[in-house]
């Protein structure tokens, strides 16, 4: 599970409160107790200190003060949940060896591009010394380990469900229409209504008017010039073909500074990106949704089980 971290483990890391065991020592009251573990005023404080420095000194309003007020009772239940996973960790003999944790340093430091040097600067800049960062890596990892164990392992995700949240989700693929085009470019002594009038009476084809009269491209292949997307067209040339049925004929149109008649051979409309295409994301997508479910229905088990009182 570990190999798959990225840089966000360093704002973990950074966030990541550090509780006091009930037989340590106690500062000032307790504000929480998760079965033998407490938190204390002291904990809440030091995790609260960030908010502060960006207050500064000045005087909260009685808004800002109720933000602030649900700001410290989030941290708290954060550090409730972050202790109950401890002692799961703890509970399953989760064990994250030291060189693991090296090898995640040094992931971060090459990820940031970062010296030795450079990367303790770092550490001291957020407060932050190398031995307490190697901490709450190991807990960051523990707990990526015991999510592994007993959340990501239960997560199935089958073809079919696949197939059903692709076809759920159909308006997300829909393409935009498709147009397979042919084009008559007419030189100026052949009048455009005139050619489009005897396609329209049955007199010819569009394929016997390009070989006929046309001086652009594919002329002997119908004046073909291939699939394009409806989105890449340019306007006269939509305008000039919008609501014509396949094989008709549109309006005259000017390319390049010829008058021309264009044809939509074929319209293929309703188009989706193929499941194929998109199975991978859908997987990660479904993957990502059952471990969360799976996860809060853990947790809140785990709760259920547990003594937690809060004090604060």
């Amino acid at each position: 599970m570990f190999r798959n971290m990225t840089l966000t483990v360093w704002a973990l890391v950074l966030l990541m409160p550090m509780t006091a065991m009930a037989e340590e020592v106690v500062f000032d009251r307790i504000v929480a107790k998760i079965n033998d573990e407490i938190i204390t005023q002291y904990d809440l404080e030091e995790e609260m200190k960030p908010i502060y420095a960006q207050i500064g000194n000045r005087q909260l309003n009685d808004r800002e003060k109720d933000q602030l007020a649900k700001l410290r009772k989030q941290t708290l239940e954060r550090m409730v949940n972050d202790a109950l996973l401890a002692q799961e960790i703890e509970k399953y003999g989760v064990v994250v060896s030291d060189d693991v944790i090296d090898k995640e340093i040094e992931k971060v430091k090459e990820e940031r591009g970062l010296t030795d040097d450079e990367f303790l600067e770092m550490l001291k800049k957020d407060g932050v010394n190398l031995s307490e960062f190697r901490q709450k890596l190991k807990l960051i990892i523990e707990k990526q380990e015991l999510l592994g164990y007993m959340v990501h392992s239960k997560v199935l995700v089958t073809d079919s469900e696949i197939e059903a949240e692709y076809k759920a989700r159909r308006d997300d693929y829909v393409l935009e229409k498709l147009v397979s085009l042919a084009i008559i470019m007419l030189p100026s002594d052949v009048a455009p209504l005139e050619v489009k009038k005897r396609i329209e009476d049955g007199e010819m084809t569009f394929a016997e008017a390009a070989a006929k009269y046309s001086i652009g491209p594919n002329k002997d292949e119908g004046g073909s010039i291939g699939e394009v997307e409806w989105g890449d067209l340019a306007d006269d040339w939509k305008d000039s073909i919008e609501g014509v049925s396949e094989g008709g004929v549109s309006s005259p149109v000017t390319v390049q500074g010829k008058e021309s008649l264009l044809s939509p051979v074929k319209i293929v409309e309703d188009r989706l990106v193929p499941l194929e295409e998109v199975r991978d994301d859908l997987f990660k997508q479904l993957t990502e949704e059952k471990r969360n479910k799976i996860f809060e229905e853990y947790f809140d088990k785990l709760k259920q089980s547990s003594v937690i009182e809060y004090m604060d």
